[in-house]
């Protein structure tokens, strides 16, 4: 007995139709993740035999060490599934297989009005990569069309926002995902983390406060949520095919498998409100840790300790590549980097107090950092700044 996947077709639908459990279509058909193709013939019965066993109790265990488990229920209401299921078959998925890899092309309405597409696979090959059903995305939808005014918008000055802006631009694009390494659910001109740690949570956090409605309408009504929690924000997926609702590690990796709403992401990543807020995620996870940095200096026979980086550090470019290095190199290299250089130049310069150090020639610090390094991202990043077009002038 089969069944030929149609248009708005889901794993849940099918197994309902045909009084089954999502878990035996599965385990029938071989599938390693709930994306379907249109045309798709599907076993509905066991291989070789018309009887259909009980529904399984519980999600089988999985041999695949890279696959997380799910979740105990988080309690709450219980989401009206059907309605979800029925959301996010706005996004449409076509899978097609090579045999190494699945194509996934998608279509969706875009949030401020047209349809959007989309192509993208799994089986990425990286040294990183840890989901063989996990996608690699770089978006379309640009830093470089967002204005300085937005990132003014968020509490930066203009000097900030100006170094910012071209930060973002070296980065990715506001709807881009990584899903294949350990972070498992990465999205967003940063990549903002969803694994344990990261900061998915809190970027989808600042979504919901600044505009619950848009949250709703973005991922609220596809059954994606966010509830504040101690370190951060909690991140939860319901999923109709097992009833229940997943959080945290767990409800990414729901993200990562369902291609519906890895698209929904992908969707929301052009919506101004989902821009101000992953910039404003930019600036409570790297700016500020940033700008925050305390240097312990040696200047001749002299040792400053705990100097606030901005008392030497405060031209565009300078900041610039303060917030470039800790997106990409955190908070502890970037200010071993800064050290090293910034003790080198006032060595040379013969600088021999804090007064002076605090009119030392960035210029020349940024070329002494880039002469320093032994990472090409550090140099090739440093390089971007200082050649970026950024004030030197203190």
């Amino acid at each position: 007995m089969t069944h030929t996947v149609r248009p708005g077709d889901t794993l849940f639908g099918i197994a309902r139709q045909y009084n089954i459990s999502v878990a035996q279509v599965r385990q029938w058909n071989n599938l390693a993740s709930d994306a379907l193709a249109l045309g798709q013939v599907l076993r509905i019965a066991p291989p070789g035999g018309t009887t259909v066993p009980p529904p399984a109790t519980s999600s089988p265990v999985a041999t695949n060490p890279s696959v997380v488990r799910p979740a105990p229920v988080v309690t709450g209401s219980t989401p009206n599934f059907n309605q979800i299921i029925a959301a996010r078959n706005v996004f449409r998925v076509a899978m097609s297989g090579n045999g190494q890899f699945n194509t996934y092309n998608v279509a969706f309405p875009m949030p401020t009005g047209g349809q959007g597409a989309a192509t993208f696979r799994d089986n990425i090959q990286s040294a990183f990569a840890i989901y063989k059903d996990g996608i690699m995305y770089p978006g379309k939808s640009s830093p470089k069309s967002v204005p300085v005014d937005a990132f003014v918008s968020v509490g930066l000055t203009t000097g900030l926002a100006r170094a910012l802006k071209v930060v973002s631009e070296n980065e990715g694009n506001f709807d881009a995902i990584n899903s294949y390494d350990k972070a498992i659910f990465s999205y967003g001109f940063i990549q903002f983390a969803g694994g344990a740690g990261g900061g998915l949570g809190q970027m989808l956090m600042n979504v919901k406060t600044r505009d619950p409605q848009v949250f709703r309408q973005l991922f609220g009504q596809y059954g994606v949520d966010v509830q504040p929690a101690s370190p951060r924000p909690t991140i939860i997926a319901a999923s109709p095919e097992a009833g229940t609702l997943l959080s945290g590690d767990n409800a990414c990796a729901y993200l990562k498998s369902n291609k519906q709403l890895t698209t929904a992401f992908i969707a929301a990543g052009f919506h101004p409100t989902v821009m101000l807020a992953q910039i404003q995620s930019a600036v409570q996870g790297y700016v500020n840790p940033a700008l925050g940095l305390k240097l312990t200096l040696q200047v001749g026979t002299q040792t400053y300790a705990n100097v606030p980086i901005t008392q030497i550090i405060r031209t565009e470019a300078g900041v610039a590549t303060l917030i470039d290095l800790t997106v990409n190199q955190w908070i502890n290299r970037t200010g071993q980097f800064f050290a090293q250089a910034i003790s080198q130049v006032a060595a040379a310069s013969r600088l021999s107090s804090l007064q002076q150090l605090s009119m030392i020639n960035e210029q020349t610090v940024l070329q002494t950092i880039i002469n320093n390094a032994t990472d090409a991202r550090v140099r090739d990043r440093t390089t971007k700044m200082l050649n970026s077009g950024l004030s030197l002038a203190k």
